[in-house]
């Protein structure tokens, strides 16, 4: 008797080893959300131009590893871990805004699944997608994954330690524990703010687990943090009066809006900031209560927990006075809290109220991507356009005068070709040209000096370019020369900075 061989799709499936694959819905979803959050740094990674920590950057990486390491030492306030990999990064891509920043883009890429897995093993599926959906779309965090500094970096490997924390949370095992030691030893050598995220998490782990192996992990990290601890006092003594410039009382109504709004905590709305944040706190607490299971308030409950010694500690810490409180280097709290966040907008029983407050949510976010991107006040200074605007020396030797300090000198000083760094000296130079760089507006001067000429005024983005010639050259040092802008370009400040271009005689 034949017996019928049966073949295709049925008959796969009952054979255990011919089992075909099946991608879950999760994975699909998540590899979307990836897609978009590339899409949306990658669009316009070089779009603005480098600013004044980015020009420090550039400049920081143009010297050998040992010069790097001392120029990090000496003028930065972070370790030296990211600056080491953006060297190297820039041996093969190069310097240029594009090539530099896509380090960071891909950080902050590789923090959208990141973010999915936080929330998955806190809450559940649903919680971390809509934590990947935040991510992807925050204006917050694409600001950062386009910026050539360490907080990208920061922000990844902030994450992986809330993710390994959280697994370990869950499961101590040997190898979450691994897991977190060395991401959040990696954290601590980004930024030294790290260094309240981890801290949260081993206390949390210790109270939790009590253990050797907890104990192992949560001493291997403390010796990283000890040994970066000289690094960080020495550190305070950099000059960081811009922080302090700024009331703390200000500052703190930045951290929500600049969290959930990025840079439009620089206009009116951060009057509004702790009264925003009191509001969605409010919502996210209120679906909690009355939506969430048991187990998934208390992931939430975790995420807050840590998301809260991020954010406070440092504040605390500020009132102690050691104030270094501005919302970039809370950027370790950012995940933490878009597991809430995903947490409250997927409460089971409150779907509808969670799907509205997620879509009031990522209304903001476009709102806030929108008024950026039509605003040039809310974005990155535009020097290349003000470089572009100097364009090339009349004749000789030019001086460009810059009203806003080293704010314009030291991006000026990668755009501008022929300028030293550091930009100006005390030595006398003979001037054919003098180049005024202030706000839109100034006006120059009606009357200008006996043999000063204007060749050329231009707007760029809220500054103003104004070209001068001088005829006969007159030799004056760098500060004289900043000294008498003022009567070509009226007022000017007490002491703008001046570069020196040297051109063609």
């Amino acid at each position: 008797m034949l017996i019928p061989v049966r073949t295709g799709p049925a008959a796969l499936a009952r054979e255990p080893g011919l089992r075909t694959q099946t991608v879950s819905p999760d994975v699909v979803l998540v590899l979307v959300l990836t897609a978009i959050g590339a899409a949306v740094r990658f669009a316009t990674l070089g779009s603005q131009s480098y600013w004044l920590d980015e020009a420090t950057t550039v400049h920081d990486i143009s010297f050998s590893l040992g010069g790097l390491l001392h120029q990090v030492h000496v003028n930065e306030t972070t370790p030296p871990l990211y600056f080491i990999v953006v060297w190297l990064w820039a041996k093969v891509f190069g310097t240029g805004e594009v090539a530099l920043r896509s380090f960071s883009a891909l950080c902050g890429i590789g923090l959208i699944p990141v973010a999915y897995l936080c929330g998955r093993e806190l809450v559940s599926r649903a919680a971390g997608l809509v934590a990947a959906l935040l991510v992807a779309l925050s204006p917050f965090m694409i600001w950062y994954s386009q910026e050539a500094r360490a907080y990208a970096l920061f922000a990844l490997l902030s994450g992986l330690s809330f993710l390994f924390f959280a697994k370990a949370w869950r499961r101590t095992t040997r190898a979450n524990l691994i897991w977190w030691s060395v991401f959040s030893a990696l954290a601590i050598l980004t930024h030294f703010f790290a260094g309240f995220l981890v801290a949260a998490e081993a206390i949390l782990l210790l109270y939790r687990a009590r253990s050797r192996a907890v104990l192992a992990a949560s001493g291997a990290v403390a010796v990283v943090q000890l040994a970066v601890l000289p690094m960080a006092i020495g550190d305070t003594s950099h000059p960081l009066g811009w922080i302090q410039a700024f009331p703390l009382s200000v500052r703190i109504k930045q951290v929500p809006v600049d969290f959930a709004l990025s840079t439009l905590y620089q206009s009116s709305l951060v009057t509004q900031g702790l009264l925003g944040a009191a509001v969605v706190g409010a919502i996210a607490l209120a679906l909690l209560a009355f939506g969430a299971e048991r187990f998934q308030r208390r992931g939430a409950a975790l995420a807050a927990a840590v998301a809260a010694a991020v954010v406070l500690v440092p504040l605390v810490l500020s009132w102690l006075g050691r104030d270094y409180y501005v919302p970039r280097n809370l950027i370790g709290a950012w995940v933490p809290l878009a597991v809430v966040l995903g947490a409250a907008c997927t409460a089971p029983r409150a779907r509808i109220a969670g799907a509205a407050f997620g879509a009031l949510l990522l209304a903001g976010f476009f709102y806030a991507g929108i008024r950026i991107d039509r605003n040039a006040q809310y974005q990155r200074p535009n020097w290349r356009g003000v470089a572009q605007a100097l364009g090339n020396p009349a004749a000789g030797t030019r001086a460009i005068v810059a009203y806003d300090g080293d704010f314009a000198a030291q991006p000026l000083a990668v755009y501008v070709r022929g300028v030293p760094w550091p930009p100006g000296s005390g030595r006398a130079v003979r001037a054919q040209e003098v180049d005024v760089i202030g706000s839109a507006w100034q006006t120059p001067a009606a009357t200008l000096p006996r043999g000063v000429r204007l060749l050329s005024r231009q707007s760029v983005d809220g500054f103003l370019v104004a070209r001068f010639l001088v005829e006969p050259a007159r030799s004056l040092t760098p500060a004289a020369l900043g000294a008498q802008a003022g009567a070509l370009l009226p007022p000017s400040p007490p002491a703008p900075s001046v570069l020196i271009q040297r051109g063609s005689a």
